[in-house]
């Protein structure tokens, strides 16, 4: 198939690609931004005991009754709790308790007086107004009960969630196991970073580009060793790493030169070929396979086709395979700030912008190999094919980035 309309190229690719069934446990430490793979459920309270939201005195709130500014009550101080050494024993009548701050509330206290609303008087404290059963007071469980749902299956780990298990005293969790994504930048022109840039060459941007895109997304990318423009070459590292990997992910060499040399290598390989080229601009060179049932995603080796490409088309598949709805495009509205002008108009095109509070500005320069008007954008505006051109103030399909 060839020069396909996105949503078919999707449609492809899509039906190719299936979950990662794999859990593995994890320690808690090392697995933010990893999807859970089954419901992880409380093995205990939290707070595990009555405590102390404050610093004070705990007691018997019946003590306290006649308590007033005119005639205080008077406590003897039996001793005091700090935050994990408990009292002892239990609270008698006429007693009161210095506690801390998530110190465990001894048997017989029912509440807590702050530090500030008392006066102390050697060993005894003096109380100027009554207290209420369980006022100042934290229970046990009051935050999450033995055998609560804690976070459901599919669930992307961030922070808080950490933080919950951690406070479980969970050591690992289950989770799917992370996609492991292969990226592969072939080129005759790319020179390493460091190196003198010959006459003819160019920076390899790519491998960073897409690189840490797909660390800012929550994976972590295996970065093949980039190649020069020589099929069989290419041929014996794709045989190497295949095995390695879930998805690899190449650039350069889709489109139709004499160094094109993907067309060869998938023929070499005996890949089946899903399709080649989409009806958009940029990013029509693109060519994908299967090849031992594993994906190929050969994407443009202009930078700005590369990544429109990659966030249009690869990460919808990243999504489906990673468990990760999150990183499906999110389409929405707005209004141009600034005009599109007219190109020819027999493709669809996507071009680089900013969406805010419902307005789109679009940047100068957008052919594909352009990536510096990058910078400050957080969208694609989505122009059909056949548009005329875009004034001031038109309404536009924006995908967000």
């Amino acid at each position: 198939m060839e020069r396909i309309e996105l949503e078919k190229a999707l449609e492809l690719v899509l039906a190719r690609v299936m979950p990662i069934n794999e859990i593995q446990r994890i320690p808690v430490s090392r697995a933010l931004g990893l999807v859970t793979g089954e419901a992880i459920y409380a093995p205990l309270d939290n707070p595990p005991f009555d405590r102390s939201p404050l610093d004070g005195f705990t007691l018997r709130s019946e003590d306290t009754r006649t308590a007033s500014a005119d005639c205080p009550v008077r406590l003897r101080i039996a001793g005091a709790v700090y935050a994990g050494k408990p009292w002892d024993r239990a609270l008698m009548p006429g007693e009161a308790v210095r506690i801390m701050t998530g110190g465990a509330i001894p048997v017989g206290g029912d509440c807590v007086v702050p530090k500030e609303a008392v006066q102390e008087e050697g060993t005894a404290v003096l109380l100027f107004r009554p207290l209420k059963h369980h006022q100042n007071y934290v229970f046990q469980g009051e935050d999450i009960r033995t055998g609560q749902l804690l976070i459901p299956p599919g669930e992307r780990l961030r922070f808080m969630h950490l933080g919950i298990l951690a406070t479980m005293g969970m050591e690992s969790v289950p989770v799917m196991r992370p996609p492991r994504i292969g990226l592969l930048c072939t080129g005759d022109e790319l020179s390493p970073a460091g190196a003198p840039l010959l006459p003819g060459k160019i920076y390899n941007s790519n491998e960073v580009l897409l690189g840490s895109r797909l660390e800012e997304l929550g994976f972590t990318p295996q970065v093949l060793p980039g190649m020069v423009d020589v099929a069989a070459s290419v041929v014996q590292e794709i045989e190497t790493r295949i095995h390695e990997v879930d998805i690899l992910i190449t650039t350069g060499a889709v489109s139709v030169g004499d160094k094109d040399i993907m067309h060869e290598v998938f023929e070499v390989l005996g890949a089946e070929r899903l399709f080649w080229r989409m009806a958009c601009k940029p990013g029509s060179a693109v060519l994908c396979g299967v090849y031992r049932g594993k994906l190929l995603m050969g994407l443009s080796g202009n930078p700005f086709a590369c990544l429109t490409t990659f966030e249009l088309l690869v990460k919808p598949v990243l999504a489906k395979l990673a468990w990760r709805g999150d990183l499906q495009p999110q389409r929405q509205q707005g209004i141009l700030k600034n005009a599109f002008p007219k190109d020819s108009g027999k493709q669809r095109r996507f071009v680089r912008a900013r969406l805010e509070a419902g307005f789109v500005t679009l940047p100068e320069g957008h052919a594909s190999g352009r990536l510096f008007s990058l910078l400050g954008c957080n969208c694609l505006v989505d122009i059909p094919v056949g548009s005329d051109a875009l004034a001031e103030g038109s309404e536009v399909a924006v995908v967000m980035l």
